[in-house]
């Protein structure tokens, strides 16, 4: 097991600071500060760190306002941290100097690193105490929740990547604009037909690992190897992606959006809203900030396949960082609210993020609102091809944000740069980190 990246140096440095912290709060219990009981409310006070911005944002704060309001023995205070890549930052510094939060909002690709270096809380048995059943939850977001070691996280604003589309423009240029395309040779057609020359693309999307995922998932390839020594698309598989969009670029018919990190989905959004591009591929959560933004109706659709339809899951959990033992039942009353069935429908209804439970699925609200919304059904129905997981391991984060980023990106913006070049230096430099 790896413990030499830069996070992993922080948080071994935590394991020590962490217990002192412990200590200086016992002496603190007087104060309102996050963490102790308040003497002029005789609440204890949770410390809830999110990285919900906009209306989600809003969304985030109604939630929890209905919940302090809803009984008298916990405070919740949210305290925006920025995206995901900011959080993980913050939280490896707030954990270092003793400061972490009682809860976050965790990419959930980094939760197994956080888990596997010791700063959060297993919530197996306070799950139980709490009558919070992990059962609940759909299967393909429990993965890298509880991988057989305990239960680290609970899915919150998951989502997978999700296929949209103009009805209008689809009308303008004579196609079906019930019939969106179901394979990648009709991706490339109706990209075509959609495009005018340096005006408007048919198909925008980021150049981002996270799809690149998705795509080798549709040609039934794995992320890593079995052993997990390796990637597991070091052929075709991880080659025809890149082939595919570097020759749609090309051609002038899909659009790579600018931008680093999540500021490249931000753009691939404004130009869909514009009309600059006909068909975009970016998460599902943003159906709620697109529904608001186009003035046109929208059209959502299973992305398209190549011998399958696959995605992956995305989003965010939320996790109990480890050294507040005694506000566990405060943080565990908290999160069953959070995690309840009518919250988590209400939740994604408000944002287009996938129920996190059948039973949030099934719920009334939820129910009316796909009735009315045909657009929202799409990621729930399309978590039936979810069934290729992402690595739960510790490396995993760096290998995805770092080494598969850099190479696609390498490949889509470098002429000369072939995907061959691109998957074998995705697979040597995995291997390399892997071998640690």
């Amino acid at each position: 097991m790896k413990k030499g990246t830069a996070i992993g140096l922080g948080l071994l440095m935590a394991g020590s600071l962490m217990t002192g912290c412990s200590a200086a709060k016992d002496e603190a219990a007087s104060t309102s500060e996050g963490g102790v009981v308040s003497e002029a409310n005789e609440k204890t006070d949770v410390v809830f760190w999110t990285s919900m911005s906009g209306g989600m944002g809003e969304t985030v704060d109604k939630i929890v306002k209905d919940y302090n309001e809803s009984q008298d023995k916990v405070h919740v205070t949210v305290e925006f941290q920025g995206n995901y890549y900011d959080m993980a930052a913050k939280l490896q510094t707030a954990v270092t100097s003793g400061e972490a939060p009682h809860i976050a909002q965790l990419e959930m690709g980094r939760t197994k690193m956080f888990a596997d270096y010791g700063v959060l809380q297993d919530m197996t048995e306070p799950a139980r105490e709490a009558g919070l059943d992990p059962e609940m939850f759909y299967d393909g977001l429990m993965d890298c929740c509880d991988w057989g070691e305990g239960l680290y996280a609970l899915p919150f604003n998951r989502s997978t990547p999700m296929f949209y589309y103009n009805k209008d423009m689809f009308e303008e240029a004579g196609l079906d604009p019930e019939t969106p395309p179901q394979t990648w040779d009709e991706l490339r057609e109706y990209a075509s037909k959609l495009s005018i020359p340096n005006q408007r693309w048919g198909f925008e999307m980021p150049i981002d690992a996270w799809f690149y995922e998705a795509f080798i998932m549709q040609g039934d390839g794995r992320i890593l190897n079995e052993d997990e020594t390796d990637i597991g698309f070091n052929n075709e598989t991880g080659t025809k992606p890149l082939a595919l969009w570097k020759s749609m670029i090309e051609e002038g018919v899909m659009k790579a959006p600018p931008g680093k990190e999540y500021n490249s989905y931000e753009a691939a959004r404004s130009d869909f809203a514009a009309g600059i591009t006909g068909m975009i591929v970016t998460s599902s959560g943003d159906l709620g900030t697109l529904t608001n933004s186009c003035e046109f109706e929208i059209g959502t659709a299973f992305l398209p396949k190549d011998k399958r339809f696959g995605v992956p899951t995305g989003g965010a959990n939320v996790v109990m960082l480890a050294g507040h033992e005694e506000d566990t039942e405060a943080v565990m009353d908290f999160l069953k609210y959070l995690t309840s069935p009518d919250i988590a429908a209400y939740w994604s209804v408000q944002t287009g993020y996938v129920p996190s439970s059948e039973a949030a699925s099934e719920s009334s609200v939820y129910q009316e609102f796909i009735a009315d919304n045909a657009a929202a059904k799409t990621a729930l129905e399309q978590m039936q091809y979810t069934d290729i997981p992402r690595p739960i391991n510790e490396d995993y984060p760096q290998i995805h944000s770092e080494i598969m980023m850099t190479e696609i990106q390498r490949c889509i913006e470098m002429e000369g740069y072939t995907p061959e070049q691109a998957v074998a230096a995705i697979s040597n430099q995995t291997k390399a980190l892997l071998e640690k």
